[in-house]
This record gives structure tokens, sequence and C-alpha cells, in this order.
């Protein structure tokens, strides 16, 4: 069907399905516990300088961030 062997293609398919399910409950885990209420992770921080940055954002970057919004 797909020039590859039943196998593999089941092997491709139950990848698949566990990132689908691992990101739901990543999201699920981080709804329920958001970092900043969090009191070992939301410590007060305190303002520094702004890290120097004189290039383009990777384009990579830029895909994974359009990415993400579409997803949420």
């Amino acid at each position: 069907m797909l020039g590859t062997g039943d196998s593999q293609i089941l092997d491709r398919a139950l990848a698949a399905l566990i990132e689908q399910l691992e990101g739901e409950q990543e999201s699920a885990a981080l709804a329920a516990l958001p970092y900043e209420d969090d009191p070992d992770l939301a410590w007060p921080v305190v303002p520094g300088p702004d890290l120097p940055y004189d290039g383009e954002v990777p384009a990579e970057v830029l895909r994974l961030a359009a990415k993400r919004r579409r997803r949420s």
C-alpha cells in the first residue's frame, strides 16, 4: 500500500499516537498546575539587561512558534 511493511506502518502510527498523547498530557498538566503558581519555580526575578541579539530570528524558530500557536 505505502511501499512499507505493515510493522513499520504500525510502528509509525504508534509513535505518532504516543507523541500526541504525551502532548495532551503535558498541556493538561500545565493547565492544572501552571509554573506561575509553583513557589519553587516562580521566584521573584531581579530584572537585568536584555541579552544582545543582532541577528535575524532563524526560520526554523519562527516555524516552530507558528506551529505551537496553531495548536493552542
